[in-house]
């Protein structure tokens, strides 16, 4: 679901000046490239694990899935304490929507790493 949190909320205001609202596809030119590739690795765990496509892949997914989700969660947290150009501008509800979805998508990363854990049986 952060994936696509991060998709929509890519599509956002990011920045705005008074006069005028940026999308973070309208104000970077290489954070969006890392934003598409975490929200391209969380989509494509998902897809793996929805359809059952691969018993490996959703591990391994996961590990990209965590490296970049974690990228973007550091070059969004750059670009929201040091915006591009002057400075001169207010961050919008998507610079704080995609921060959230870029953490969402390193943790659920995480968690997809992690070693199933088998549920107790009862004892007869």
């Amino acid at each position: 679901m952060s994936g696509l949190g991060l998709l929509v909320a890519s599509f956002l205001p990011f920045y705005s000046d008074g006069e005028q609202d940026a999308t973070a596809w309208q104000s970077f030119s290489v954070t969006d490239l890392v934003m598409a590739a975490a929200v391209i690795a969380a989509l494509s765990v998902a897809v793996a694990v929805l359809f059952r496509i691969s018993v490996s892949y959703p591990v391994a997914g996961s590990t990209v899935t965590t490296l970049f989700g974690g990228l973007a969660l550091i070059v969004i947290t750059y670009r929201i304490i040091n915006p591009p150009g002057s400075g001169d501008v207010d961050r919008a509800i998507g610079a704080w929507l995609c921060l959230l979805a870029a953490a969402g998508i390193t943790i659920g990363g995480y968690l997809g790493m992690q070693e199933a854990r088998a549920t107790p049986s009862a004892a007869h």
